[in-house]
């Protein structure tokens, strides 16, 4: 099924929303602002979810959908694997006690042997014992659980963010058309707080080492949450007609956990508009040409220089 057949908010499964590679988020015009072969690589091989990006999601999971997270997520406790195989050591002495000559069996070999002759299933290997007790939940380490319930108790104690979250719909799915450039577009709020059944703003939780407003600032020219939120803006309008405030939940991933909310600004939105407008124009003009340059469109060889703080030294000190 193609989802570009589909235009509103709507509810859906994570995987489903990222695997429609016919509309294009916010995370892909980022990266066509850095180039076009970057944005094609993106697309045709995304990344592996890094340690930072599985906490994060997790995180969200934990504070914008609690029972899902209680459900998906479960805390790994060694204590209950004991006795497992998980060595070669302990393969070889539980094959030597089924009475199986190894020699030079490799150790997947000798597992397979373990399993064909341990009919009394005297013995447990470790991945088959994790599988049974998580049964395809996400493991979080005791120290990742512990750092999301206090991120969960640092949001729930900052009024302003609280407040958003008070009530809304988590995870909604946008799907519009781009009208200048006739692109399918799709956006994911983490949350739209509601009132009296009307949406009135969008929430973006972040994850981040600083939550001070200079270096938060830092972070969302660095990462494109100004794109980000204009677009998000601007696709919410397509679909509501109103143009809602955008808010960011910025919150400290080590202790204290620090929380700060913050509501984007006018001049904010604009910047990011411009960055996605153009971000869009590329996409369409890539498309329409099947090119995907990279730096130097057609090769060419510039002049660089040292930035400005790195030329500025004084030979004579």
């Amino acid at each position: 099924m193609h989802i570009e057949t589909q235009v509103g908010l709507l509810s859906m499964a994570a995987e489903e929303y990222h695997g429609n590679k016919d509309a294009v988020g916010h995370s892909s015009l980022v990266r066509i602002m850095r180039s076009p072969a970057h944005f094609q690589e993106y697309v045709t091989n995304p990344p592996e979810p890094s340690g930072a990006m599985a906490f994060g999601t997790a995180v969200h999971a934990a504070v914008l959908e609690p029972a899902a997270f209680a459900s998906d997520y479960a805390v790994f406790d060694e204590s209950q694997l004991e006795g497992s195989l998980q060595s070669l050591d302990d393969f070889k002495t539980a094959a030597s006690e089924l009475g199986i000559k190894v020699g030079k069996m490799k150790k997947e070999e000798i597992k397979d042997a373990i399993k064909a002759a341990d009919v009394e299933s005297r013995f447990v290997f470790r991945e088959d014992a994790i599988a049974r007790l998580y049964e395809g939940k996400q493991i979080l380490t005791p120290t990742m659980m512990l750092a999301i319930h206090s991120i969960q108790a640092s949001i729930a104690q900052h009024q302003g963010a609280s407040k958003l979250l008070s009530s809304g719909m988590a995870e909604m799915s946008g799907f519009w058309t781009d009208q200048d450039t006739g692109l399918h577009c799709k956006c994911r709020p983490d949350w739209l707080v509601m009132a009296d059944e009307t949406i009135t703003g969008i929430v973006d939780v972040k994850t981040c080492a600083d939550a001070s407003a200079d270096a938060f600032a830092r972070s969302v020219a660095s990462f494109g949450y100004d794109l980000q939120a204009a677009f998000y803006q601007d696709g919410l309008k397509a679909l509501t007609g109103k143009t809602l405030p955008f808010y960011f939940i910025a919150v400290e991933k080590d202790g204290p956990h620090a929380t700060a909310a913050y509501r984007a600004s006018d001049e904010m939105i604009e910047t990011g508009r411009a960055k996605y407008r153009g971000a869009l124009q590329l996409l369409r003009w890539c498309r329409d040409n099947n090119r995907w340059p990279a730096y130097q469109p057609n090769g060419e060889i510039e002049t660089i220089e040292l930035p400005r703080w790195a030329s500025n030294f004084d030979l004579d000190s």
